[in-house]
């Protein structure tokens, strides 16, 4: 997929408000799909978080398969800053061909898939370098 172009979508946030991949058109974006069952995904979004305060590059980190209150209670205890965005019906999953969690996509700009990154990312370094390559275009 990488080289491709991401496919568009229109989600809900925790606040109720429309998110769309358009949104962020001109920038780059690193999306990051997660639930609160996968052990990796705990280990990895409070890393993902300190990067994110960090290095000022767009983030959203997709809730799937999971309802509002499953992603609100996750997101308040680890006092999690980006912003989240729900998926309940899998719609998205299916649309970026998720086999697995988690998942990190990064997206160019020019809204084309830079990377995919499957499974845990677990070195601040890995974080970092991801989201630079990001500031890079």
């Amino acid at each position: 997929m990488p080289g491709h172009e991401a496919p568009a979508f229109q989600l809900v946030n925790l606040e109720g408000k429309k998110v769309a991949l358009s949104d962020y058109k001109g920038q780059g974006i690193m999306i990051n799909f997660w639930a609160s069952w996968c052990n990796p995904c705990v280990n990895e979004l409070p890393l993902l978080n300190e990067a994110y305060k960090l290095s000022g590059v767009q983030m959203l980190a997709v809730n799937v398969g999971e309802d509002a209150a499953a992603a609100q209670k996750f997101v308040e205890r680890y006092e999690l800053q980006f912003p989240i965005a729900l998926d309940p019906e899998m719609k998205l999953k299916s649309a970026y061909k998720i086999i697995g969690l988690p998942l990190t996509v990064l997206i160019a700009p020019d809204g084309t898939v830079l990377e995919r990154h499957q499974g845990e990312l677990t070195d601040m370094a890995d974080i970092m370098g991801l989201m630079n390559r990001l500031k890079e275009g």
